[in-house]
């Protein structure tokens, strides 16, 4: 799937496992609501508008918090010698402690060749030290086989896999792999298994596109770690996550009404049967998602009623252990010609909403474009969202849609001084292009706040 269209849907994860004899009650721990942007769309005109999809999540009693099945892939490549790997050595021996017995564990580090550290095993006292122990003899050294560094951690997980838990992979790597051929089909491996992966790029080497699509395509997250520090950090983040999780394999299913049209969006994945498809990944205690989905309505009567869409969510309720469990909701609006009734309809909140999401998907799309050498549509890409930007901060007179406007202007200039790698050596490697370190360091943090928002986050 790229940023700038929409890809096939993938098959959907595997939910659950088979129906128990009694049935366990849903806790109502995840509510979703869906509303448009607008109340009123212009009579006899095409429109454009979005949907705000908002999924929360309530908070949850730590003694409630789900088993958790992690595996660590890790880069010990020899690009990760001093600081990196002294940092991503101690970070893990943290987040190991941090565990709690029946958890379960694996490690799995990547160099010319995947190696099992930790093979994938129950939390207990009596292997706290050996797990220790192991972490603690990570070294930095060859190449990097991400591929099969990442088909090893999936087998490990697999081996310990919770139906009522959360299965995650957490992935860092600072290189380009040394291949790229197999990882379409183990990433769908992962998906069709209902793991998330959790893909940290450390420095600037690494293929920024690749750990991108890797989180996305699994319902995970992504982060950009520029210095060594920040390993721990965002480790811990993860790990306070994956503990306060009341529901995984969250995936958003929207069927578009007739003469409705949605944007392709960065995530979105059109289905054999019209529908569209979002992988969301785990849904932590207490956070709130909002997902802004954009649609073009075609021209209606006055007075009447524009079906928008139906959206549904479909989960695996983690914490009541009730299986796949659904939240719905009808999405419609009302046409009209009265222009003060058509400005008053509108929900100015949701709609600068619409354009930072609509703003951040372009800067994605934009930053991949450049990054393959079409530098001139990564320019004309940004200077749509720019005009669209500029309108809608003159209307709505927003000081977040102004330094949107500048962060705009500055990535229009920063995408200048990408340098397009040349071809890569053999036809499985990928090369990614780059800019110079201070212009690149920008770039992957644009990058990564962009995905943030595209994924409903802030």
């Amino acid at each position: 799937m790229t940023a700038c269209a929409h890809g096939k849907h993938p098959e959907p994860p595997i939910h659950g496992t088979a129906a128990p004899l009694v049935a366990a009650s849903d806790p109502n721990l995840v509510a979703m609501t869906a509303e448009p942007t607008t109340s009123l769309v212009m009579a006899n005109a095409g429109s454009e508008l979005g949907i705000r999809v908002r999924i929360t999540a309530s908070e949850l009693p730590t003694s409630r918090r789900p088993p958790l099945d992690l595996a660590l892939v890790l880069d010990t490549s020899g690009s990760m010698e001093g600081a990196p790997i002294d940092a991503l050595r101690a970070s893990a021996r943290e987040l190991a402690s941090k565990l709690r017995d029946g958890d379960h564990l694996s490690v799995v580090v990547f160099h010319s060749k995947a190696e099992v550290l930790v093979p994938n095993v129950a939390i207990s006292h009596a292997n706290r030290g050996s797990i220790d122990r192991a972490i603690a003899n990570i070294h930095a050294t060859g190449t990097t086989d991400l591929a099969g560094g990442l088909g090893v951690g999936l087998a490990q997980l697999g081996a310990g896999m919770m139906p009522n838990g959360i299965n995650r992979i957490v992935l860092l790597s600072d290189g380009v792999p040394n291949s790229s051929v197999a990882l379409p089909v183990l990433v769908a491996s992962i998906r069709q298994a209902g793991v998330s992966v959790t893909s940290l790029g450390f420095g600037l080497d690494y293929d920024t596109t690749l750990m991108t699509q890797i989180a996305r395509e699994t319902g995970g997250s992504f982060h950009y770690l520029e210095h060594a520090d920040e390993v721990a950090k965002v480790f811990d983040a993860e790990l306070v996550k994956m503990k306060s999780s009341v529901a995984r394999n969250l995936q958003l299913e929207i069927e578009p009404g007739p003469g409705v049209v949605i944007t392709a969006m960065p995530g979105l994945a059109v289905g054999a049967d019209g529908k569209l498809y979002a992988l969301l990944g785990d849904l932590p205690a207490g956070e709130t998602r909002d997902l802004m989905i954009p649609i073009r309505v075609t021209a209606r009567g006055e007075g009447s009623i524009a079906e928008l869409a139906q959206v549904t969510l479909h989960f695996d309720d983690v914490i009541g252990k009730s299986g796949v469990r659904e939240r719905g909701a009808f999405v419609s609006v009302k046409t009209s010609r009265d222009p003060k009734a058509l400005a008053g309809a509108i929900k100015i909140d949701l709609e600068v909403a619409r354009i930072r999401s609509a703003a951040a998907a372009t800067i994605l799309q934009a930053l991949e474009l450049a990054r393959s050498g079409q530098l001139p549509a990564a320019h004309q890409s940004l200077a749509a969202a720019t005009t669209a930007v500029k309108l809608a901060a003159k209307m709505y007179k927003n000081a977040g849609l102004d330094e949107l406007l500048a962060q705009l202007a500055d990535l229009d200039k920063e995408i200048a001084q990408i340098v397009v790698s040349l071809a890569a050596p053999r036809q499985d490697q990928r090369v990614p292009s780059a800019a110079p370190a201070a212009i690149e360091s920008q770039l992957r943090r644009a990058e990564d706040k962009a995905s943030s928002v595209v994924r409903g986050g802030n």
